[in-house]
């Protein structure tokens, strides 16, 4: 096979080096209709679910068939069997030849040009099936930029049965340019510290940072907490130890979450149903944990991918979480390593004021409010409010971004987002004490906190 029209592209590189930076860049600027931005986790799981769809829909349409047979159809159905007896071998994989074929097709008829974010191949269902989807999708013209942490070469690497997967390389190689981007700097770890007691990532692991990780939950919950929850996801049941009842927040603890058998898509499934999730007692981390690790670093990827805010407490920091000595990397389990330097590279970030900031700007205002209560808003309260309204962190809060917050307080004590012109207007004069036409910090705090003039003016 060779590419009939544009090539795709495949850049590869360290962690933070600006890959999913230069894709989304491109993504939000090329003028194409049918296309998706996607993680390729994400992605394989639809695949797999369409599979299991289109599986069901025909052996309902099978067993239908069944039921309507005559005597004559059934003896004419045995005729054809002895007639297929002597039928060659290698077709008998036809059928899920043409599953795949038709889950391509339904993927190409929404999305022409796939981006995909961390293209990785970690499991050998999704090793098995790469190259026949693939062919197809090139086949008919689909384009595929993907970014990943590794060269074409290097997929897969160390995985069960790895020789049928090799085929599907060259075959990348072929449809898409592929770059390293040849960067020593991860620019995710530049940032700025957040203050001690205002810390996401707590270690060491002691007394006093379990009752500090328990008073951040206790506060969001406001103290009413639901114990027993559950997610469902593909066909499975998480429980989820505690949960807040006023906003999307979870508890558990690390084996809740990675001494289970549990896997991409039960960790999406969590991200998605919880906008912020507190991880307690996250151990230090070898070999002899390896189950752990992989389940950690799947856990991870899907949270940083939905943009969850995640609180949590480690027996030590990020980098030295995992530990491996020099014989370890001289066997065979350098997919855990390399995958590793990406992890690290992400909890440091998901400490990050802006990491923090988007996850903020990202929930709905009922579920972002619901974390707060008004009549007693702290120092910390505060802070994260205005993460959410400095849309473009300048320092300042502009008249639109006041319109934002007045409707995310609309909408979490009155169910409706309508803020007229004559509301918007009186709110800004009482909040723009100095009357510049922008809001500072002082001016937000002391308005917030004054809650009769906000319930008087919002007539909550």
């Amino acid at each position: 096979m060779t590419p009939n029209g544009p090539k795709g592209l495949y850049i590869y590189g360290g962690c933070g080096t600006g890959k999913t930076f230069l894709m989304d860049m491109f993504y939000d600027s090329v003028n194409v209709k049918a296309k998706k931005r996607i993680h390729f986790h994400e992605w394989m799981i639809d695949v797999h679910d369409r599979l299991h769809r289109l599986q069901k829909q025909n052996a309902m349409v099978t067993e239908k068939a069944n039921s309507e047979w005559t005597a004559e159809a059934a003896l004419a159905q045995q005729k054809a069997l002895k007639a297929m007896k002597g039928a060659d071998s290698s077709q008998q994989g036809a059928g899920a030849d043409d599953l795949v074929a038709q889950v391509a097709s339904e993927m190409l008829s929404e999305a022409w040009l796939l981006c995909f974010d961390e293209f990785q191949v970690t499991h050998i269902s999704d090793a098995i099936i790469m190259k026949r989807l693939f062919s197809i999708l090139w086949e008919k013209g689909c384009i595929v930029i993907a970014t990943s942490n590794r060269p074409p070469k290097d997929l897969y690497l160390n995985g069960l049965n790895r020789p049928l997967f090799l085929p599907f390389i060259p075959m990348l190689e072929s449809f898409c340019d592929v770059h390293d981007i040849a960067s020593e700097v991860d620019y995710r770890l530049i940032t700025t510290s957040e203050e001690e007691d205002r810390r996401v990532y707590i270690y060491p692991n002691g007394k006093e940072e379990e009752k500090l990780l328990e008073r951040k939950f206790y506060r969001i919950c406001h103290g009413e907490v639901l114990t027993g929850a559950q997610v469902e996801t593909q066909g499975r049941r998480i429980v989820v130890p505690k949960a807040a009842v006023n906003s999307n927040v979870a508890w558990f603890r690390f084996k809740d979450l990675c001494d289970k058998p549990l896997g991409a898509g039960d960790y999406l499934a969590v991200a998605s149903a919880f906008h912020t999730i507190f991880v307690a007692d996250i151990p230090k981390l070898t070999l002899q944990e390896r189950d752990q690790v992989r389940r950690f670093i799947t856990m991870v990827d899907a949270f940083y991918e939905k943009h969850t805010k995640l609180v949590c407490t480690a027996e030590v920091d990020p980098i030295k979480l995992f530990y491996v000595t020099e014989e370890d990397k001289a066997t065979s389990v350098a997919d855990e390593i390399f995958a590793w330097d990406r992890t690290v590279s992400r909890l440091v970030e998901m400490q990050s004021a802006k990491y923090l900031s988007e996850a903020a700007r990202n929930i709905d205002g009922e579920q972002f409010l619901g974390q707060f209560k008004l009549t007693s808003l702290t120092e910390d309260d505060l802070d994260e409010m205005w993460r959410r309204y400095d849309r473009d962190d300048n320092g300042t809060l502009d008249p639109e971004e006041v319109r934002h917050m007045l409707e995310d307080i609309l909408e979490k004590h009155q169910g409706h987002r309508n803020v007229s012109d004559e509301v918007h207007r009186l709110c800004m004069e009482q909040i723009d004490a100095d009357g510049n036409g922008v809001v500072d910090f002082q001016e937000f705090e002391k308005y917030l906190k004054d809650f009769s003039t906000l319930s008087t003016n919002l007539r909550l």
